[in-house]
């Protein structure tokens, strides 16, 4: 039996292909990169815990550096507001092992982060003192990118003591 140049090629075609597909349909995307905060798209306030709009909390802004490496997410946000800079390196596992990060005002934050299709789901419990009580804060993010991979939109859902809170966020690649 010959098997032709061009029956060999066709068939490395289609495994490459269904490698390919198979990729894809595991719905890994990689979100590393540099991100900048998108406030015309975005609930600034909520985001950054400033203001918009004239006056104080004008110029803050919130940009990450993620770097994604199998099933580790490493997110360093630097949120910039009224002259100060903070910043929290969050390291998150994407297949669903629990992980505890600090986060800007030294609070503990437990999170699970896993894969939904291609969109990655982090839910997040904050522990944090106001005053003399503690307070927590649940948030649920769903991470989706775009199909050029140049625009990662986080839609969150927070449970607060003050009630449920829906909050977007745009950020652009640089």
């Amino acid at each position: 039996m010959r098997i032709s140049i061009a029956t060999l090629w066709g068939m490395g075609l289609s495994l490459l292909l269904c490698a390919i597909a198979l990729s894809a349909a595991q719905g890994k995307v990689n979100f590393s990169g540099t991100w900048i905060l998108d406030k015309s798209q975005s609930d600034t306030q909520q985001l950054t815990g400033m203001r918009g709009g004239a006056g104080k909390g004008q110029d803050a802004s919130l940009s990450m550096v993620i770097e994604q490496q199998g099933t580790t997410l490493k997110v360093t946000r630097t949120l910039k507001a009224e002259g100060e800079e903070k910043r929290e390196t969050h390291t998150y596992k994407t297949d669903g092992t629990e992980t505890t990060n600090t986060g800007f005002r030294g609070e503990s934050v437990v999170t699970k982060a896993s894969w939904d299709g291609d969109q990655l789901v982090v839910s997040s419990t904050r522990t944090m003192k106001v005053l003399i009580k503690e307070v927590t804060v649940q948030s649920q993010g769903v991470w989706s990118l775009a199909p050029d991979g140049r625009t990662l939109t986080i839609d969150a859902t927070l449970e607060t003591p003050r009630g449920e809170q829906h909050v977007k966020g745009v950020f652009h690649k640089q």
